[in-house]
C-alpha cells in the first residue's frame, strides 16, 4: 500500500488504472478511437529526439517505433540491433542508433556526462569519445531509476552531484507498462538440447555469466537449452501450487532480488501471499541469495538473482542443485527473436514450460509498474515532446497498446 500512494503522489498523470481499461477495451475499439482522435493535436515539424529503453521492454518499443515517431512526432529513430551495447554510447561510430536498449539499473550512470558505466574523462581512451550524451527519455523497469532523476524538490530522489544530471521532469512521469509474472520450467523437449543456444541478447554483452555461482546457467540468461532436467510429474502452474510443491524437500524457486527489482517484489508478495513463510536470515533460514544457495542444500527454498534476466538462467542451468521453478517476467518468454542455430532470424515463445500468473496472487503488491520520464537538456523540444506523447496519447494509441500486450505486458 507504501508504493501506491508513493506513486500516486509523485506521478500526478498516472491513470494507470485508466490504461488498463482502455486496454481491455480495444476488441470493442469505438472507445479507443474516440480517445485517439480527442488526443491527436496538429501535426508540428519532427523533433530529434534520443532514448533509453530498459531490456526487458526494448524488443517491443523497437517494434511499435513507427507509433512513437509519429505521436511524438519524432524524426525517425535507429534502433541498436542488440537490446544491450555495453559501452558504446558514446561512439557513433560503433553505434549510431538514437533508441537504445540499457540495463536499467545502470540509470545514474546512464544520465552522467559520460558512457553507461564510467565517469567521463577526456583524456583516458573510455566513454568520452565524441560525448557527453544526453538521452531525452527514459522507459525504466523500475519506478525508483526514474525518481533517480527527478529533482527531490520536485519530489524524485536526485540531489546534483559532479556529472550527475538531475533533469527528470516530474510531470511527465508515467506509468508505460504492466509487467506480468509467469511460472518457469524446463520442458522435457529442451533438457539437455541440441536445438542451438540463444534467442537474442546473445552477446553486447550477455546479460548474464555462465553457469557458476550467480546463477547464470548456460551462459546465455535468455537461452531455452536446459542442462537440468524438467520436473517430475510437470511443473506446477498456479501460486498455490508453487508454494505446496516447495514443501518437498529439495524444491526449490528462483525469483529476483526484491530489493532491487520490481519483478521480484512481487514474485515474494505472491509467495507471502499463499501461505509461504520467508525466512531472509537466522533460524529456519530459507531464502538464500545466489551461490549461498547452493551451499545451503534443502534449507534452501528461494534462490536470490540479482535481476529478473538471470533467473531463466538459473532455472535452466544444472549447478549447485539446480532451482527448477523460477518465477520470470512474461516479457522475457514472449516475442523471443533467435539469433543463432537453425531457428536463427525467427521470432517465437520460449520453447520451455512457462504459465501466467494471475495478478490477484500478488494482489497486495499490485501492478508492475514500469515508467517512462522525460528528460531536459537534449534535443530542444524533445522533452516536451516526450511529456506529452506519455501524457495524452501513449494510454490510448492501439498499435503501442497491442504491441505491449503481445510482448507480455
Amino acid at each position: 500500500m507504501q508504493r501506491r500512494s508513493k506513486r500516486a503522489r509523485n506521478a500526478p498523470n498516472s491513470g494507470f488504472t485508466v490504461m488498463r481499461r482502455v486496454r481491455n477495451a480495444f476488441a470493442v475499439g469505438a472507445l479507443a478511437t474516440a480517445l485517439i482522435a480527442a488526443a491527436t493535436p496538429t501535426v508540428f515539424a519532427a523533433t530529434g529526439s534520443q532514448v533509453g529503453i530498459a531490456n526487458n521492454m526494448y524488443p517491443a518499443a523497437k517494434e511499435m517505433k513507427g507509433a512513437i515517431e509519429s505521436l511524438g512526432p519524432f524524426t525517425a529513430f535507429t534502433a541498436n540491433a542488440s537490446s544491450q551495447v555495453g559501452g558504446f554510447w558514446n561512439k557513433p561510430a560503433i553505434d549510431t542508433s538514437t533508441m537504445r536498449g540499457i540495463t536499467s539499473g545502470s540509470l545514474r550512470q546512464q544520465l552522467k556526462s559520460a558512457g553507461p558505466y564510467t565517469t567521463c574523462d577526456p583524456s583516458s581512451s573510455n566513454n568520452c569519445v565524441n560525448g557527453p550524451l544526453h538521452i531525452d527519455a527514459f522507459l525504466s523497469a523500475d519506478e525508483a531509476n526514474v525518481d533517480a532523476v527527478i529533482p527531490t524538490v520536485d519530489g524524485g530522489t536526485c540531489t546534483a552531484s559532479g556529472s550527475v544530471e538531475c533533469n527528470g521532469d516530474i510531470t511527465s512521469k508515467h506509468p508505460v507498462a504492466v509487467g506480468h509474472l509467469a511460472i518457469y520450467s524446463c520442458s522435457g523437449s529442451w533438457a539437455g538440447s541440441t536445438h542451438g543456444d540463444d534467442p537474442s541478447n546473445a552477446g553486447s554483452p550477455p546479460l548474464a555469466f555462465g553457469a557458476d555461482a550467480n546463477g547464470s546457467g548456460n551462459g546465455k540468461s535468455q537461452s531455452p537449452r536446459c542442462d537440468a532436467s524438467p520436473i517430475a510429474g510437470g511443473a506446477p502452474t498456479t501460486i498455490p501450487g508453487v508454494v505446496s510443491w516447495l514443501a518437498t524437500s529439495g524444491h526449490r524457486i528462483s525469483v529476483a532480488d526484491p530489493a532491487s527489482a520490481p519483478f521480484g517484489a512481487a514474485s515474494k508478495q505472491a509467495l507471502i501471499q499463499n501461505g509461504f513463510s520467508w525466512v531472509a536470515s537466522g533460524a529456519g533460514q530459507n531464502v538464500f541469495t545466489g551461490s549461498a544457495c547452493d551451499s545451503a542444500g534443502a534449507a534452501c527454498k528461494v534462490r536470490l538473482e540479482s535481476g529478473i534476466s538471470q533467473v531463466r538462467g538459473a532455472v535452466t542451468a544444472n549447478a549447485g542443485g539446480n532451482t527448477q521453478l523460477g518465477l520470470v517476467a512474461k516479457s522475457n518468454v514472449v516475442q523471443v527473436s533467435w539469433t543463432s542455430s537453425s531457428l536463427s532470424s525467427t521470432t517465437g515463445n520460449d520453447p520451455n514450460t512457462w504459465t501466467d500468473v494471475d495478478p490477484s496472487a500478488y494482489s497486495d503488491y499490485g501492478d508492475i509498474q514500469q515508467f517512462g520520464v522525460a528528460l531536459n537538456g537534449g534535443n530542444a523540444g524533445a522533452a516536451a515532446a516526450w511529456g506529452n506523447l506519455f501524457n495524452s496519447k501513449w494510454d490510448y494509441d492501439t498499435t503501442i497498446q497491442k504491441t505491449l500486450a503481445a510482448y507480455g505486458y
